[in-house]
C-alpha cells in the first residue's frame, strides 16, 4: 500500500467534465459516477461552472492540473438547424481542450444525437462512447474504467507529482569534501509518485525560514541546494523513487549553527541560521515535466548535535 503526506492510501485524481444542468438529472448522474470512481480506488473531482476568471484559476484550472485522468461526458444541448443533431456541453468542450493541452489521459463518452467528432474532441480522436440510456451511465463509466485497470492502461495508485519526505534516517555523516570537514547532513527525499514518468532536471530552493520562536521570517536568496552525493544542481528521479537532497548540514564543533550546499560563490547568498530554537524551512523543487513541489519542515536546532531534529510539517 502507497501512503501520501496526510496518512492516505495514495490515489489517482480523475477529473468528471458532466453537464450539470440543474434542471434535468445531471448533477444526480454526475455524483453517481463520483462515487463508482472512488469505489474503484480514485480519488474523484466533478467539476461546476465556475462564474468568475479568478473561480477558474483557483479551482477549475488547479484541480485539471492536479489530475491524472479525465472523464468527459458529452450531454446533448440545442438541436443543431436543419439537422437531427445536437451540439455539445460547451463547457465540457473547454475543459477538454484544457485536458488535452496538460496531456491528461481521457475517456470520452458522448451521448447519442450529438454531432460527432465536433469540436476538439475530433482533433484528439477521442474514440467517444456512446450511450442512450442516461440512467445507465455510471455502470457504463465504471465498467469502461475497470476495464481499462485489467488492461493496465488506467491505475488508482499513483500521482503526477513530486512530494517531499522525510524520516529520522535521512541524514548521513561525512566530511564535507571542499572544506575538509566532518558533519552530519540532513536530507530531504523527493519521492516521484508518477507510475512511469521520470521527473527531469530537478532543482532545489530554499523557499522560506521562519524563526519559530519570534514569528519573524528571515529573507533567503534563489539559489540552487546540492542533491545528496551528486555534484550538478539538476538531477533526474526515476518513477516510483525518491531521491535525497541536502537540506543543511551541521559541523561537529559548531553543533548550533547551520550550513547550506548550494551552487553560490557568494557568501551572503546563503542563509544565516544560528542559535537553538525552531524554524520552519520550506523548500521548493521545480521540473521540466511535473508541478512544483513544496514542502515545510521543522527544525528543531540545538546546543547538541544529536538532539537536533527535522521533521516534515503536517498536512493542515
Amino acid at each position: 500500500m502507497v501512503i501520501d503526506r496526510s496518512g492516505e492510501e495514495l490515489r489517482a485524481r480523475v477529473f468528471i467534465s458532466c453537464g450539470q444542468n440543474k434542471d434535468s438529472e445531471e448533477p444526480s448522474l454526475a455524483s453517481s459516477i463520483k462515487d463508482r470512481l472512488t469505489a474503484l480506488g480514485f480519488d474523484a473531482y466533478i467539476a461546476v461552472g465556475e462564474q468568475s476568471l479568478r473561480g477558474l484559476k483557483e479551482n477549475l484550472f488547479e484541480q485539471l492540473n492536479r489530475s491524472e485522468y479525465f472523464v468527459f461526458v458529452d450531454f446533448k444541448r440545442e438541436r443543431l438547424d436543419s439537422k437531427d443533431l445536437h451540439r455539445g456541453s460547451l463547457f465540457s468542450h473547454q475543459e477538454l481542450a484544457v485536458a488535452s493541452f496538460l496531456e491528461i489521459e481521457v475517456l470520452a463518452l458522448q451521448e447519442q444525437g450529438v454531432k460527432q467528432n465536433d469540436g476538439i474532441l475530433g482533433f484528439i480522436q477521442g474514440n467517444a462512447i456512446p450511450f442512450s440510456e442516461r440512467k445507465s451511465l455510471p455502470d457504463l463509466v465504471a465498467e469502461n474504467v475497470q476495464r481499462r485497470i485489467d488492461e493496465g492502461k488506467w491505475n488508482p495508485r499513483w500521482r503526477n507529482e513530486l512530494v517531499l519526505r522525510r524520516e529520522p534516517k535521512y541524514f548521513s555523516d561525512a566530511m564535507q569534501v571542499q572544506l575538509g570537514e566532518f558533519g552530519r547532513f540532513f536530507h530531504v527525499g523527493v519521492h516521484n509518485q508518477h507510475r512511469s514518468k521520470i521527473a527531469m532536471n530537478c532543482c532545489v530552493y530554499l523557499d522560506k525560514v521562519i524563526a519559530l520562536d519570534s514569528g519573524l521570517e528571515n529573507p533567503v536568496k534563489t539559489v540552487e541546494f546540492k542533491w545528496e552525493g551528486y555534484m550538478l544542481p539538476n538531477a533526474h528521479i526515476q518513477a516510483g523513487t525518491i531521491r535525497k537532497f541536502d537540506a543543511f548540514w551541521i559541523k561537529r564543533d559548531q553543533p548550533n549553527k547551520l550550513e547550506f550546499n548550494s551552487f553560490c560563490d557568494a557568501s551572503y547568498f546563503k542563509p544565516h541560521i544560528v542559535g537553538p530554537g525552531r524554524y520552519e524551512l520550506t523548500y521548493l523543487v521545480v521540473a521540466d515535466n511535473f508541478p512544483p513541489a513544496r514542502g515545510s519542515f521543522t527544525l528543531t536546532l540545538n546546543n547538541k548535535l544529536d538532539e537536533t531534529s527535522l521533521e516534515l510539517k503536517p498536512l493542515v
